[in-house]
């Protein structure tokens, strides 16, 4: 099916507008009324583009004890290398918020910070906990929800400002709980989560076959025929390497679409990542361990096709353009040294007792330690004592300094790299902080989000937008469907300004579609002018208007992703169907 091809059409139905209430209005009502609206409604001001970068910082001493109390001046922020000024500043300190700005800006002697008024919105802190049972054994996914348990009833409860999500990635990425403050909801999710059949395991034993057959053939091998044993191994490992490398991209394509899925949503965010560690390299372990059994070859070059370095640094760019910090777990807890009894030659199993430990474990903590370093968040790692880590997260949440600048780049979709030091203080403390940001501009987070949400439906409708589908049509001399959708905007919900004698407005309409192949169309835009006579307009506001989007496709089940924009107010609603099409 050519689903990358899809031809989309649009057409209007605008005599519904312009007809209503024009005979019941003598010249003289109408000019009235049409001053009337003129003097209500305020023409639009010109306005400046101000983007605001905010940057979250963490500052301990060498123990881990947070630092409180610092000064704006106690902090310079760099973009790209250039120190910018900061323009907004505050603390957070446990649920209280203190606000302060540089000496030099003040108009008058410095004054201590002091809490922001009880009037302001306290900062909602949004934790995200996120099971990834394709690299997670049922045994150490089971431990780590234990000790996750007494982190939710710390952290959950209608006194605090903490909202929680619990997500399984399996077969499918599922949401087992939307954001909440309910504690017996999160825990009951996650205790859901101990139902799902690991999806690890039947890798695991594919792995493990492939592994004892690498052993047999380095072990069995001879001075005779180590030229052929080598190439049957080479053969091997590059089929572990591929299984790897298939397992790592699903889990990385399944992240992202989860992080556009939070495109648009409030509050300081973290993602508590659960997992056995992933690779950085899938080849690294397999092609080390032939360069080991056959010095004379050269297997180790191989792994630099398998290197994922660039997508985790995009992984992490995502994350950081949508504010979201990386907590990862490695659920396997502290290595063991010592040779577990099912000890297999030439390539060691070690085991600490609850759940499998790999001897290439070590690499897949390089990974997880490069997510948190570039999102400012934290690994917890090789430690049985997972609760300490926790305890740490908890602290990033009630103490860390917020510091905004304005960005010297707009929206260019373009990496930048962010620094942060402090300056004017005798102790030298640590400080942690994102590297850096993608410059996503907001028509791409709406495409991002949209695709997202093709796996992980979720409806915003602020607008009261209703979408029909109408009945499909075939297209003569052609094997493919018309589909068309109706999408009716009530008037009142858009924002319309004056323009001599109409009212204008603008909105754009953004479609993708999911076939039952999971294969996904282009997000394709759709952008519509909105003009209604100021005569009409009392009687229209009471109406909806009528948009029709056409589709070409073949006969299969589809999920359909949509976003409405309001163009003046940036009003975006989200909306998914599906519909199974048949000829």
């Amino acid at each position: 099916m050519a689903i990358k091809k899809l031809i989309f059409y649009a057409a209007l139905s605008n005599m519904l507008l312009f007809f209503l209430g024009a005979s019941t209005l003598s010249q003289e009502a109408k000019k009235n009324l049409q001053q009337q609206k003129k003097e209500e409604i305020p023409r639009p001001a010109y306005e400046v583009e101000v983007i605001v970068t905010n940057v979250d910082v963490v500052v301990t001493d060498k123990s881990g004890k947070r630092i409180t109390g610092l000064k704006p001046e106690n902090f310079e922020i760099y973009e790209d290398g250039l120190l910018q000024k900061l323009t907004n500043f505050y603390e957070v300190k446990g649920m209280e918020v203190y606000t302060s700005v540089p000496e030099k800006d003040r108009e008058k002697p410095p004054e201590p910070s002091q809490p922001l008024p009880e009037q302001v919105t306290q900062i909602e802190n949004k934790i995200i906990i996120y099971f990834d049972n394709w690299h997670l054994h049922p045994l150490n996914r089971n431990w780590s929800i234990k000790k996750l348990e007494s982190f939710i009833r710390n952290n959950f409860s209608s006194d605090n400002n903490n909202q929680g999500m619990v997500v399984c990635l399996g077969q499918k990425l599922e949401i087992l709980q939307e954001f909440t403050s309910n504690e017996w909801q999160l825990l009951q999710s996650i205790d859901k989560a101990k139902k799902y059949s690991g999806q690890s395991l039947l890798r695991i034993r594919t792995k493990e076959d492939l592994r004892k057959e690498l052993n047999n053939i380095v072990s069995t091998s001879t001075r005779y025929d180590k030229f052929e044993s080598y190439e049957r191994a080479l053969g091997y490992a590059r089929n572990y390497a591929e299984a790897e490398q298939t397992d790592l991209i699903y889990s990385l394509k399944s992240m992202n679409a989860f992080i556009d899925y939070l495109v648009g949503i409030e509050g300081k965010k973290i993602l508590i990542y659960v997992s056995d560690g992933l690779p950085l390299n899938a080849g690294d372990e397999v092609f080390g361990f032939l360069d080991q059994a056959f010095p004379s070859g050269s297997a180790r070059s191989e792994a630099m096709n398998y290197d994922a370095t660039r997508l985790f640094k995009e992984l992490a760019a995502r994350c950081n353009a949508n504010e979201i910090s990386l907590y990862p777990i490695n659920a396997q807890g502290l290595e063991s040294m010592i040779l577990s009894a099912d000890k297999e030659a030439g390539w060691n199993t070690y085991t600490r007792g609850s759940g499998m430990v790999k001897a290439g474990s070590r690499l897949k903590n390089d990974a997880l330690k490069l997510m948190a370093r570039e999102t400012g968040g934290l690994a917890i790692l090789n430690t049985n004592d997972i609760e300490s880590g926790l305890e740490r997260i908890e602290d990033d949440l009630q103490f860390y300094y917020s510091l905004g600048y304005v960005s010297p780049h707009r929206e260019d979709n373009k990496y930048h790299s962010i620094k942060v030091e402090l300056v004017g203080l005798e102790e030298k403390y640590n400080v942690r902080v994102r590297q850096g940001y993608l410059r996503i501009s907001q028509e791409e987070k709406i495409k991002e989000s949209i695709i997202s949400r093709l796996f992980l439906q979720r409806q915003y409708n602020p607008m009261n937008v209703i979408v029909q589908i109408m009945p499909v049509e075939a297209i003569p001399a052609s094997n493919k469907l018309r589909l068309a959708l109706k999408i009716l905007i009530p008037i009142r919900n858009l924002t319309l300004l004056p323009r001599e004698n109409d009212y204008i407005g603008q909105i754009k309409v953004y479609i993708a579609l999911m076939d039952s192949e999971s294969r996904i169309s282009p997000c394709h835009e759709l952008i519509q002018e909105i003009k209604i006579p100021a005569e009409d307009y009392e009687i229209a506001i009471n109406r909806s208007y009528p948009y029709l989007a056409e589709m070409y496709v073949n006969p299969d089940h589809y999920i359909i992703s949509l976003a409405i924009k309001d163009v003046p107010s940036s009003v975006i609603n989200y909306l998914q169907l599906e519909k199974m099409i048949k000829k």
